[in-house]
């Protein structure tokens, strides 16, 4: 590769923006963040600027090549996920609409409408999902065909993040076969678009992209794109990858069997397989690589019930946190450690956008239960914690009654930063956890499939595995175990008794 000795990853996520430059061992030697808000122009809709995901490469990228003394020369090829959302364009890539995010759940009708009109079993033979808003962009496609059919009629492209971000690069339009499977108008097999399935939702042909391989390169970077973000002409950009894909990828799981937990903004709970799983409980992605299935537990509001206790609740501490020189998340976890195991009987239901898996239901939100005179705020804030470890149990449990238990369960994503939530979520789950050297999976795992794309031989497809292995391993502690399963007990029951008053 001559002196291309860099990777570049890039992560849209939900709440933000990260570009990471990895060498060949999978140390990161530069790093940005960029954060922006989620839109809520109405109750239950969450939108984002795509605008916004632009901007955040630019700067990011501009903040590695000019202040972190990265040379643009040196980036062999860019890997690239991103966070699930819909959106309409034109020929030159320019936005009709903002995106709709995997947090918006205006299209309640529309799913009802595609149970009615193409039926749940048609979607199900070939995306192996079931017709669900959220995850799926479907119920989102045809609520703007419905309630917007000027932007529908003077759209040229249906994109996803990655395939938006993809265009600003390289000019092409494209999607790849891993997001490809959550739009419920792929075949999962073959990776091909169900032309019927498009046409009997009414969404013109036309708009569809060109399917690609996660492994595919799809162009190089243009001119116009090298002058706005400080990377080289011609610089290779593969086809992208689904953020938990990535993750998972990057936490080192890629053989038949092998799990891996991600809380970032949401929470994903992924294993391996070899073929779509069955239960209608898990959403099935097609992997990165040729034969490989991911089926995944995928809860909306982990990473975002902590960010939305601080942005709601923060303040009260502030002062404290400044004084103390922490960050508002580091003294949360401070202020969480000070509470007993079990937040003193509080508990949180993490639903504050609707949920996802395992309960597959729009209308359940967030809940404190149990406050008493004597909850404080330590004890709120390991409640959330708590709450979202529970969550994943909730998970693993319908995953485990698909595949083997695992003998550890890597951790990837913000969670991993804190020992307190590591812990925890052993103490949940009650099964080894491990904190990743490199948490930030998402941009490890776009650079390891980048590197399959183009041939370097130092990063193999499950270099992960490597750089697991020497992460901090949490084993569940008894005492805490046995409390945490009384109280998660409490916590189905608790959804159980709500579900009908939501």
């Amino acid at each position: 590769m001559g002196n291309k000795d860099l990777l570049l990853g890039i992560d849209i996520g939900t709440t933000g923006t990260k570009c990471s430059v990895y060498d060949f061992s999978g140390n990161k030697v530069a790093s940005a963040y960029r954060e922006y808000p989620m839109l809520h122009p109405r109750e239950n809709w969450t939108e984002q600027e795509p605008l916004q995901w632009w901007k955040a490469v630019q700067r990011n990228l501009k903040e590695i090549f000019q202040n972190q003394g990265i040379e643009n020369t040196r980036i062999a090829v860019v890997g690239i996920s991103s966070t699930n959302a819909i959106v309409f364009v034109d020929k030159e890539g320019t936005p009709l609409y903002n995106a709709i995010s995997l947090h918006d759940q205006r299209s309640g009708e529309q799913v009802k409408w595609l149970k009615e009109n193409i039926g749940e079993e048609v979607v199900r033979r070939s995306a192996k999902n079931r017709i669900a808003n959220g995850s799926f962009c479907l119920p989102n496609i045809r609520w703007m065909i419905e309630n917007r059919p000027d932007i529908v009629k003077k759209s040229y492209k249906v994109l996803v993040p990655c395939g938006y971000l993809i265009q600003k690069l390289t000019g092409e339009f494209s999607i790849n076969r891993s997001r490809m499977s959550l739009t419920l108008m792929s075949n999962i097999y073959t990776g091909q678009w169900e032309t019927e399935i498009v046409k009997k939702t009414g969404l013109p042909l036309r708009l569809l992209p060109k399917p690609y391989h996660s492994t595919d390169i799809v162009g190089g970077v243009t001119k116009k794109a090298a002058q706005l973000t400080g990377l080289l002409p011609g610089t290779p950009v593969t086809a992208g990858v689904i953020d938990t894909v990535a993750a998972t990828i990057g936490a080192g799981a890629v053989q038949k069997g092998d799990f891996a937990l991600t809380i970032g903004s949401s929470g994903r709970l992924c294993c391996i397989s070899s073929q779509p799983f069955q239960d209608q409980r898990l959403l099935n992605i097609y992997g990165a690589f040729p034969g490989q299935y991911i089926g995944v537990q995928s809860t909306n509001n982990a990473g975002v019930s902590l960010r939305w206790f601080r942005d709601v609740f923060g303040k009260a501490v502030a002062d404290e946190a400044a004084a103390a020189g922490k960050d508002l998340y580091t003294y949360l976890n401070i202020e969480a450690a000070k509470a007993l195991v079990g937040a003193g009987g509080t508990i949180w239901l993490p639903y504050l956008a609707g949920e996802q898996s395992p309960i597959w239901n729009p209308e359940a939100r967030g809940v404190f239960f149990n406050i008493g005179l004597g909850t404080n705020y330590s004890s709120f804030v390991r409640a959330v914690l708590e709450g979202v470890a529970f969550s994943q149990r909730d998970c693993l449990d319908v995953v485990l009654s698909n595949s083997l238990k695992p003998d550890i369960i890597p951790l990837g994503g913000g969670a991993a930063n804190s020992p307190l939530w590591c812990q925890i979520f052993a103490d949940v789950l009650n099964i080894p956890v491990s904190s990743l050297t490199s948490n930030e999976t998402e941009t490890l795992g776009d650079i390891i499939i980048a590197a399959q794309a183009v041939g370097i031989k130092e990063i193999p497809l499950d270099f992960g595995k490597k750089l697991a292995k020497t992460g901090c391993v949490f084993h569940p502690i008894a005492e805490h175990a046995a409390v945490y399963d009384k109280q998660f007990k409490k916590y189905k029951e608790l959804y159980k008794t709500l579900k009908p008053l939501f």
